[in-house]
């Protein structure tokens, strides 16, 4: 009788960064709404209740995506600010976030949503704070109201890319040119002082 040299099928491995990274790409495609444990273990080719082998419950998971997309932006508007300094700087960074919000709309929502976990998010925006404020640092804006008004910056520019990757506003604007006076409106609310050039030493 011949022998079965066949081996046997090695199981696929799950782990929990297999699981968020699952998530990750039902946000991406679908959306933040669409993310349930249902829809993550369907994608997986696994039982609902295996999930659990990996992550508490789905706050666990919508935590995990926004701190990834948090620290995701982060470190792009770090690469951005690498050697910038000044206004010239500050709108580089105002350019990439732009950018990014704009590669992947389902993700900056979700970011965007109420914080799941506050905390672990905050921590996660470490380097998109210290880029930004370093930058307006560099444009005179002293430390003490940096974050006031890298907030009112932020509420505005937030305001204009969600209304862009909605779709909200349709295609009859010309949304380059709506964004370019929406920058405007931001950088002239910005108390520069004598860092207008970007003289200053570099992020």
């Amino acid at each position: 009788m011949a022998r079965d040299n066949s081996r046997p099928v090695r199981r696929r491995t799950l782990t929990r960064e297999k699981v968020i990274g699952a998530a990750l790409g039902i946000v991406e495609d679908a959306g933040w709404e669409q993310l349930t444990m249902s829809t993550l273990s369907g994608s997986l080719g696994i039982a609902a209740a295996s999930l659990y082998n990996h992550v508490r419950n789905l706050d666990d998971v919508r935590s995990a995506i926004q701190v990834r997309a948090m620290t995701d932006l982060g470190l792009h508007l770090r690469e951005v600010a690498m050697g910038r300094s000044g206004i010239d700087g500050l709108r580089a960074l105002i350019d990439a976030h732009r950018a990014w919000a704009v590669e992947h709309p389902r993700l900056y929502r979700a970011l965007t949503a109420a914080p799941v976990d506050r905390d672990a998010l905050v921590g996660a925006a470490l380097d998109a704070n210290v880029a930004l404020r370093t930058m307006l640092s560099s444009c005179g804006v002293p430390e003490d109201e940096s974050l006031e008004v890298a907030i009112s910056m932020f509420a505005a520019l937030h305001g204009f890319a969600t209304l862009e990757g909605s779709g909200f506003l349709g295609s009859e604007p010309d949304l380059d040119q709506i964004y370019e006076t929406v920058v405007r409106g931001v950088l002239a609310s910005v108390p520069l002082g004598d860092a207008r050039t970007g003289r200053n030493e570099p992020v």
